[in-house]
């Protein structure tokens, strides 16, 4: 049999090869989740590694969720169930300075895909649950005394279902991530916020794609002018 792990030539980092060679199985559908990895020695031969560097690249693939260790059985590609944030490119975001600039524009081109999406996949009970926490949502809006904690939480709650009933889980993980970034930035007791999500969520429940799009727009520009982060 093929030994598919085993790799040509030399390479400047030993945990490199195999983060690499198994990004690259997994790539080629070669791997699939669930499937269980040789065990270290045996990687290490393969690869013509270190076992040192094996551990240390088997570390770095279960803290992003490639990789889940089965106490007693052994080492896994992680299953689709697992929504622990695996792109290092992802996480460099959380480490570096923020731009939030450049972090609305990827938030407004998400909205923007994910309301169509919604709209083409979402079916009634889905839209039902939508009408629940927008009412919800607009309900804590609407109170004299409003709880900026529960509205942001009902706020967040909103969104995650709009990436929840795209029925797209790529984009539904990759919008939650954005979501994540934008938490600690959510006030949404100002000025425009309630008509912004009334007209968006409308839009949606009508299966109007352009005015959902124009409403996600509108609902970004709510954002922005309450967040003076062109200054940072």
């Amino acid at each position: 049999m093929e030994d598919m792990f085993a790799v040509n030539g030399r390479r400047p980092s030993a945990v490199e090869v195999v983060v690499e060679k198994i990004k690259e199985l997994l790539i080629e559908r070669k791997l699939q989740p669930g499937d269980m990895i040789p065990n270290e020695t045996v990687l290490a031969e393969s690869l013509q590694v270190g076992r040192g560097s094996v551990r240390e690249a088997v570390k770095v693939l279960c803290a992003y969720g490639v990789l889940e260790i089965r106490r007693g059985a052994g080492t896994f590609i992680a299953t689709a169930s697992n929504k622990r944030l695996f792109d290092a490119h992802l996480f460099q975001i959380l480490v570096q300075e923020r731009d939030y600039r450049s972090l609305t524009q990827v938030r407004e081109l998400l909205e923007e895909g994910i309301v169509r999406l919604v709209i083409e996949n979402a079916d009634e009970d889905d839209l039902h649950q939508l009408d629940i926490a927008m009412a919800d949502f607009l309900e804590e809006l609407g109170k004299e005394s409003v709880s900026s904690e529960k509205a942001s939480s009902y706020d967040i709650r909103y969104h995650r279902l709009l990436g929840k009933y795209s029925h797209n889980p790529i984009v539904e993980n990759i919008y939650n991530f954005v979501i994540e970034l934008f938490a600690p930035t959510i006030n949404p007791i100002h000025s425009g916020v309630y008509e912004a999500h009334r007209n968006l969520h409308n839009a949606i429940m009508q299966r109007n794609s352009q005015q959902a799009v124009a409403c996600v727009h509108a609902h970004t520009e709510t954002w922005i002018s309450s967040h003076d982060y062109q200054s940072r």
